[in-house]
């Protein structure tokens, strides 16, 4: 099977290529038009097929593709992958914008292929453990960097959407209530808050972009258990004064451990043997929906 790369960029050389150098029956086929980072690659990983052009990609014959590329960029490559009946896998968010995201996941449908958005923390163990809670009562997340505050919209379609659709995969009733908060300066955001209501539920998301330190927490709270989850690896269960100290095996190796191998595996198991979408396109376009929400709130 022919799956074409496009983009190579910081997170696509950390998080994606290792996974894609250990799979088997895969024809990764890449473009991108920085020369230096095609040749690089084959050097790193013996990758055999690089294009310098998006023609060239689709000529190959590529099933699905894979897009690593700028934001900025997504809009136009993923309909004209769309238009050529290629299945898209993309980095988050789809687009900076919700209707061009609204288009493109109608297009996906019209045309009955899958638009997957890679939200790799859906498919982490711990973030999976603490999805076995029953009636949970209040989700506190939160993900943090030093010095990086950033104008509103990168900050939350870029970042911000993690913590927002974490919660929203934990998130077991229908939100009624939405509030936004935020510390910016003109265009610029320091840090937000959000807090999502339902009957019984409370979800509390925040992002500090001009914290001390860079730091990912989650806390899932039931009657009968709380469950803490640190930058993804670790997790402790308290229930009354015990607590369990878990962590992901210790030879596991980080990409499995933040849910890459698994959700690349995943989205090749949906396009070759029809497996049913962990991530519907229907749950994506809700989260860019929240998102799209919440700058409209911090931009009041």
């Amino acid at each position: 099977m022919k799956i074409g790369v496009i983009g190579i960029g910081g997170i696509a050389k950390k998080a994606y290529l290792p996974v894609y150098a250990h799979l088997q029956d895969i024809e990764f086929h890449f473009y991108t038009r920085n020369k230096q980072a095609l040749l690089d690659i084959q050097q790193q990983y013996r990758f055999t097929y690089m294009h310098h052009s998006l023609d060239d990609l689709i000529n190959s014959g590529i099933t699905a593709a894979f897009v690593h590329s700028a934001t900025d960029s997504h809009y136009e490559l993923i309909k004209t992958l769309l238009l050529h009946d290629i299945h898209v896998y993309v980095d988050k968010p789809i687009t900076y914008h919700l209707q061009q995201t609204k288009e493109l996941t109608e297009l996906a449908k019209a045309r009955n292929l899958q638009l997957f958005t890679g939200f790799n923390r859906r498919f982490a163990p711990t973030y999976q453990a603490c999805k076995e809670i029953k009636q949970p009562n209040l989700l506190v997340m939160q993900k943090n960097r030093y010095k990086q505050a950033e104008d509103i919209r990168t900050f939350v379609y870029d970042d911000f959407i993690h913590v927002i659709d974490t919660l929203l995969f934990l998130f077991t009733e229908p939100i009624e209530e939405l509030n936004v908060s935020g510390k910016k300066e003109g265009e610029v955001l320091y840090h937000a808050v959000v807090q999502f209501h339902s009957k019984n539920m409370t979800a509390i998301a925040i992002m500090n972009r001009d914290s001390g330190t860079r730091e990912e927490r989650l806390e899932v709270m039931s009657q009968e258990e709380k469950r803490v989850v640190r930058d993804v690896a670790t997790m402790s269960i308290r229930h009354v004064k015990q607590e369990t100290k878990l962590s992901v095996d210790d030879w596991a190796a980080t990409l499995e451990k933040r849910g890459f191998e698994q959700i690349v595996q995943h989205f090749i198991d949906v396009i070759t043997k029809s497996a049913t979408p962990a991530i519907s396109m229907e749950e994506s376009l809700k989260t860019h929906e929240i998102c799209e929400q919440i700058i409209d709130e911090l931009l009041k």
